[in-house]
């Protein structure tokens, strides 16, 4: 950018020399085209590198593209296996919780079924002691 500058500000000084000057119009004329074919060449170097780096740039932004393409399967994946994940839990929770609930009412029934035969038991024990002191009373009098 600088070159060109200093090339146009060449070319201005040329051009008012000229002007001012009849005599070295000639000469002017040829460092004027001389200038004007520096400024040609530098225009199309600069086309050049622009293209170059817009190849380039166009590459980078494929294979980011595909990046972000692959990021994007790889994420909706991540996601249907949270998702499956998320809902095995879940259904494994709720699972969990029903034989919890389930071993705690064959507890609490086995609690009472111990509770009934001790009754019994005792019940029948003690209407067999009972019975034996009635039969002892009727005995002894």
């Amino acid at each position: 950018m600088n070159r060109i500058f200093k090339i146009v500000m060449v070319l201005l000084s040329l051009s008012l020399s000229a002007v001012f000057a009849d005599e070295a119009a000639a000469p002017v004329a040829d460092s004027a085209t001389t200038v004007a074919t520096e400024l040609k060449q530098e225009i199309a170097l600069r086309d050049s590198v622009m293209q170059v780096q817009g190849n380039a740039c166009s590459v980078e932004k494929d294979s980011l593209r595909a990046v972000i393409e692959t990021e994007k399967a790889k994420s909706d994946n991540w996601e249907k296996s949270y998702n499956t994940v998320k809902k095995d839990n879940e259904t494994c929770a709720q699972m969990l919780v029903t034989s919890i609930g389930m071993n705690e009412k064959k507890q609490e029934k086995e609690q009472e079924d111990r509770r009934a035969a001790a009754m019994a038991t005792s019940s029948s024990f003690l209407g067999g002691v009972g019975i034996g002191l009635l039969i002892m009373w009727l005995i002894m009098k």
